[in-house]
Formats: C-alpha cells, sequence, structure tokens
C-alpha cells in the first residue's frame, strides 16, 4: 500500500498514511519524468481546440482491485473497484490510478450484507501533464440470492476535473462488469466497476 501524497509504502493492513492522514492506495500514479511527453501542454490545448473544442478518448480497467469481508453468522460483503485506466488518442497516453476508494456496508433482516465501493479520486497523466478527476455520480445496485445471500454492486458513473489551468475533464463510465461470489454457508460477495468509459477534455475558454 502506498500514500499518494508521500509515496510512502506500507503493509497491507494499514489503510491511512500515519505522516498524511490520508486513505492509502495499491500504487502511485507514475512520475511525469518517466513517462514519455508525446505533446506539450500548449501543443494538447491546441488539440482540443481545432476538434471543435472537446476531444474524447476512450479508455478500459487495466487493473482491479478487489476485497472481500463478512460478520458473524452470515453477512458478506464484497468490494471492488477500478485501480488503473488507460488509453491513448493519436500515441498520446492516458493513464489514471485510484487515489481514493469509497466503500460502504449495509445489510437486511434477516441475513443479508451488502456492500459497496466506487473511486472517490483518480490522479494520473495524459501526454505527460498531470490530471485529477473527483467523483461526480455513484451507481448503485443490490441483488439477492436464496436463503440469505446478499449482492451488493457499486461503481462509478462520472467524475469530473482539470488538466493544467486551461483544461476541463469529465469521464463518462460506458460499460460496467458485475461479478458474484459466495463462500459455505451463506456468504454472498457482489463485485462491479467501471470496465470502459469515455474521457473528455474540454476548454475552458
Amino acid at each position: 500500500m502506498f500514500c499518494p501524497e508521500c509515496g510512502c509504502e506500507f503493509p497491507e493492513w494499514i489503510r491511512k498514511c500515519p505522516h498524511c492522514k490520508i486513505p492509502l492506495v495499491h500504487a502511485v500514479p507514475p512520475d511525469p519524468e518517466s513517462m514519455s511527453k508525446t505533446i506539450s501542454y500548449e501543443a494538447l490545448v491546441d488539440l482540443v481546440t481545432k476538434n471543435g473544442g472537446k476531444l474524447k478518448i476512450d479508455v478500459s480497467t487495466t487493473d482491479v482491485g478487489k476485497d472481500k469481508r463478512w460478520t458473524f453468522p452470515y453477512f458478506g460483503y464484497g468490494f471492488a473497484w477500478a485501480k488503473r485506466m488507460q488509453g491513448s488518442f493519436h500515441n498520446i497516453p492516458v493513464d489514471l490510478l485510484t487515489a481514493e476508494v469509497g466503500m460502504e456496508r449495509k445489510w437486511v433482516f434477516p441475513y443479508m450484507g451488502y456492500g459497496y465501493a466506487w473511486v472517490k479520486r483518480m490522479r494520473g497523466y495524459i501526454g505527460g501533464h498531470e490530471i485529477s478527476l473527483a467523483a461526480k455520480k455513484v451507481g448503485m445496485e443490490r441483488k439477492w440470492g436464496f436463503p440469505y445471500m446478499g449482492y451488493g454492486y457499486a461503481w462509478i458513473q462520472e467524475m469530473s476535473g482539470e488538466c493544467g489551468e486551461l483544461l476541463r475533464l469529465y469521464l463518462l463510465t460506458t460499460e460496467v462488469r458485475k461479478e458474484k461470489r459466495w463462500e459455505f454457508p451463506y456468504q454472498g460477495y457482489g463485485f462491479a466497476w467501471t470496465d470502459k468509459a469515455v474521457l473528455t477534455l474540454t476548454s475552458k475558454e
């Protein structure tokens, strides 16, 4: 586990950085110096302008985070989220890593537990330039299986953010992946995450 602020590494059981007081993530965004800067910021802004002030880039999830927990006697809670999303436009790379995950669990009488997890913040780079995104809209769904298995699904539907002083960002999920599992006797685990999305860059001017 890593701190997205200071970059320090910690054991899996630690959830929050003792120095920065923020939640840990499974990986830190790559160093911009280690990435190929395929385009200058001015050229990126110009590319958006030439596309009518709106540039769309398809991205897909390349790494998924999963966690499952249970409580006595029959409650199983499954959590999943997109850890990393990548894409490109005319060889301009996009690399996004989750910096913060939201989690919630609920239960329904008598023994059905529902776990939800979604991406709250993402950080990364486009063509070597830092970008940040924050959750704007979250999707949630719950299902059940006889007799006591509850399956909770959550995923990020929309995110927004910025790239420098001249570009706004908007991420819209286009495809969601869902999985369900169970363990003897009655624990059901639901997992869901954004599988594909469109990242749109627009000019602030």
